[in-house]
C-alpha cells in the first residue's frame, strides 16, 4: 500500500505540473476580445499583450478597428455592428433594434456589405438581442431572435459565409430559435457569446439540443464562466464560490460543462471579454484559461478549445 501511494504521488507530481505547463504553451485564439482602439499606440498595447501572453489571434466582437486591423493583420478577427446596434438602442430603445429603417440600422447593414466586399470583416458581433439580466444596466434589452434586423444581418452574413456572434440569454425557446436560424442560413456560423448566460442546469440542455441538431453553431467561454468576471459580481461569486466561475475555476471544470465539451469538442472556443473597464485584467483573463480550464481536458480537446476550432470557424492563417 505504501509503495502504491508513493507511485500515485509520483505520477501526480510528474503529470499534473506537466499538463499545466503544456497548456501554458498553447497558442490562444481569443474569440471575444473587445478592442475599441482608435490610435496606433492603443493597438500596440493589445498587440504587445497578445504577444507576451501567447494569444496568436483575437477579435470576434466589435467594435471594428482599422488600427487593430493594420497592426494585427491576419491575426485579427474583425467583427462589425456592435457600435451601431448600441447607438440605435441608446436613441430608440428596443423598438429601434427591430426596425431595418432606423438610421443606425440602415447604416450598419449597408456598411457591412461594403466591408464584406472589401474583405475587411469576417462577421457581426457582439450583437446583444437578450441581455436583460447580464451586463451593465444601461445596456440591457430583450428582443426576439427572429426580429427583422437580426434576419437582415443573417442574410448578409450568409451571402458572404460569415459569422454572427450573438449575446443571448437562456429562455425556454432559445434552442428552437437558434436551430431555426441555423437551418435558414446554413452558410452562417453562429457563435453564442459566453455559452449563453443563465443558470447551468437550464442552459446545458439547450446547448446539448442546439449542438446535436446543427453543425454551424458554436459557443465561447468568456464572461462569468471564469473566476475573474464572476468575482466582480458579489451575488454571482456567492453562487459559484470563491475563485470559481459558472464553468471553471480553482475547483476545476463543472461536471455538466465538462460533459458538454467532451461530447461536442469541436463547438467550444475560448474568449476573454475585455469589455467595460476590464482591459487591464487581460493578462489575468488569459492566465485563468490556461491555468483553470485547458488543463482539465485531454491534449487533443484542449488544442481544439484553445485555437483549432477558431482556426476553422474564422478561417485563420
Amino acid at each position: 500500500m505504501r509503495h502504491l501511494l508513493q507511485l500515485i504521488l509520483l505520477l501526480g507530481f510528474i503529470f499534473g505540473p506537466l499538463s499545466v505547463s503544456w497548456a501554458s504553451d498553447l497558442p490562444i485564439a481569443d474569440v471575444h476580445m473587445h478592442a475599441y482602439e482608435r490610435t496606433a499606440s492603443e493597438a500596440d498595447w493589445y498587440a504587445n499583450k497578445m504577444d507576451s501572453l501567447g494569444v496568436k489571434w483575437g477579435g470576434g466582437v466589435g467594435s471594428y478597428s482599422d488600427e487593430m486591423a493594420a497592426k494585427l493583420g491576419s491575426r485579427y478577427i474583425p467583427a462589425f455592428g456592435q457600435s451601431q446596434f448600441m447607438a440605435a438602442f441608446k436613441k430608440g430603445g428596443e423598438a429601434a433594434l427591430q426596425d431595418p429603417n432606423n438610421k443606425f440600422m440602415k447604416f450598419m447593414l449597408a456598411k457591412s456589405v461594403s466591408l464584406f466586399e472589401a474583405k475587411r470583416i469576417k462577421g457581426f458581433g457582439e450583437i446583444h438581442t437578450d441581455n436583460h439580466s447580464s451586463g451593465p444596466m444601461p445596456m440591457r434589452r430583450q428582443i426576439p431572435l427572429n426580429s427583422l434586423v437580426i434576419i437582415e444581418i443573417y442574410k448578409i452574413a450568409d451571402k458572404y459565409k460569415g459569422f454572427v456572434q450573438l449575446h443571448v440569454e437562456y429562455s425556454d425557446g432559445l434552442a428552437d430559435d437558434v436551430i431555426d436560424l441555423s437551418r435558414r442560413f446554413p452558410s452562417t456560423k453562429t457563435i453564442l457569446a459566453h455559452c449563453v448566460p443563465g443558470r447551468t442546469p437550464n442552459v446545458l440542455p439547450q446547448l446539448h439540443k442546439i449542438f446535436s441538431q446543427t453543425d454551424n453553431v458554436f459557443c465561447e467561454t468568456s464572461g462569468e464562466n471564469g473566476p475573474t468576471h464572476t468575482a466582480m459580481v458579489p451575488r454571482k461569486a456567492k453562487i459559484y464560490g470563491e475563485g470559481n466561475g459558472r464553468m471553471f475555476g480553482k475547483s476545476g471544470v463543472n461536471a455538466g460543462w465538462r460533459k458538454l465539451i467532451e461530447r461536442f469538442p469541436d463547438r467550444v472556443m475560448v474568449g476573454s471579454d475585455t469589455c467595460c473597464g476590464l482591459k487591464p485584467k487581460y493578462p489575468e483573463l488569459i492566465e485563468e484559461i490556461r491555468r483553470d480550464f485547458l488543463p482539465a481536458f485531454s491534449t487533443d480537446i484542449a488544442k481544439k478549445l484553445a485555437y483549432e476550432n477558431a482556426v476553422k470557424v474564422f478561417d485563420l492563417q
